[in-house]
Formats: structure tokens, C-alpha cells, sequence
């Protein structure tokens, strides 16, 4: 083949892999020169090139990103419900059941209920879910699978009741022993 039959395309290609070529080359025999040339030649080419790079490499100018207005309203709004999100975890994934693996991630509907934007299963035999929040590690009682997301019920926490006052038996103190003379006897202490 023949240089004059390559079209422009194949000419440019042609010069990108020469001058690619030139620059490996020259790289090269610079690093070779360099490794055989006495220290007095050394010394100063390099002291040049490590001055010369430290006043080329710019110094990172950290930025405010400037967001938009509606920027602004997303990102207080995703504050706001930053406490209602929720994560679905598999329970001590790991053979050794050291480590909870995390399947999905969600927001509270209201009492007892979460919806996770994806379709969970029910566990299989000898898994068990949780859900981990702020407020902290809760079971699950029921899941209902939909087409593009899933609602989970929460096991419901027993309340205690307070007992009235009134109910409350009184506590006596116990009798202490008494001296001679109606007194508390001294304690010795060691």
C-alpha cells in the first residue's frame, strides 16, 4: 500500500500514532541520558523541574456550589424527612450471624407501617427482617408485597400501663436495733 492512497482520516491516524511514538521515544532517551550523566548535570535539571512543577500545579480552589432555588427547596425537604427514612435489613446475613446485610431502604406511612420502594418477598425459612431507624431496631409482622414497592407492618411494642398511686402498697422500713439508752449503736468501719 502506497501513502499516497490514504484517505484524511487514515492520514490523521497515521500522524497521532508517529507523534506517540516520537514522544515514547524521547522519553526514553531522556530517562537513559539522565541515568548516565555525571550528578553535576543531574543536580540542577532536576532542582529546575521540581521548581518548575510546584509553580505549574495549581493550588485546589474549593468552590461553593451556587444551587437554585428549587435546588435549595429539594435539599431542605430531604432534611425534613431525613428522620422518617428507614432501612430493611436480613438479619445476621453472614453464616456466623455477625452482620445484618441491608436489602432496601424506605419512609414510615404512619403507625407501625413502612413502604420500601421495592418488592420485597416474604423471608424464607430461618430469615428474619428488621427495620433499623433513629428510633432503632424494630421486627416485622407483615409484609405485603405491590406491584412496585412493598408495605411492612411492625410488630406493635406492649405499653405498660402505670399503676396508680393509690395502688401501690406502702413500704415500711425495717426496725433498726437500738442501744442502752434508745440510741443508734456506732457502726465500726474497717
Amino acid at each position: 500500500m502506497d501513502i499516497k492512497e490514504l484517505n484524511k482520516s487514515q492520514l490523521i491516524l497515521l500522524a497521532i500514532l508517529l507523534s506517540f511514538v516520537t514522544s515514547i521515544a524521547t522519553g526514553i532517551t531522556t530517562v537513559t541520558l539522565m541515568d548516565q550523566a555525571p550528578t553535576s548535570v543531574t543536580v540542577p535539571i532536576n532542582r529546575i523541574v521540581r521548581q518548575t512543577v510546584e509553580k505549574i500545579v495549581p493550588v485546589e480552589v474549593l468552590k461553593e456550589a451556587s444551587l437554585t432555588s428549587e435546588q435549595k427547596k429539594i435539599l431542605e425537604d430531604l432534611k425534613a424527612i431525613q428522620p422518617l427514612t428507614v432501612s430493611l435489613y436480613l438479619k445476621g446475613a453472614k453464616e456466623d450471624g455477625s452482620e445484618d446485610k441491608i436489602l432496601a431502604t424506605g419512609l414510615f406511612l404512619g403507625e407501625n407501617k413502612v413502604v420500601i420502594a421495592k418488592v420485597i418477598t416474604e423471608p424464607k425459612e430461618g430469615e428474619v427482617y428488621v427495620i433499623k431507624s433513629i428510633l432503632g431496631e424494630k421486627k416485622i409482622s407483615k409484609i405485603s408485597p405491590e406491584k412496585d414497592f412493598t408495605i411492612i407492618e411492625l410488630e406493635k411494642e406492649e405499653v405498660i400501663s402505670p399503676i396508680p398511686v393509690e395502688e401501690i402498697p406502702a413500704v415500711k422500713e425495717p426496725a433498726r436495733p437500738t442501744g442502752a439508752g434508745g440510741e443508734t449503736p456506732a457502726t465500726i468501719t474497717p
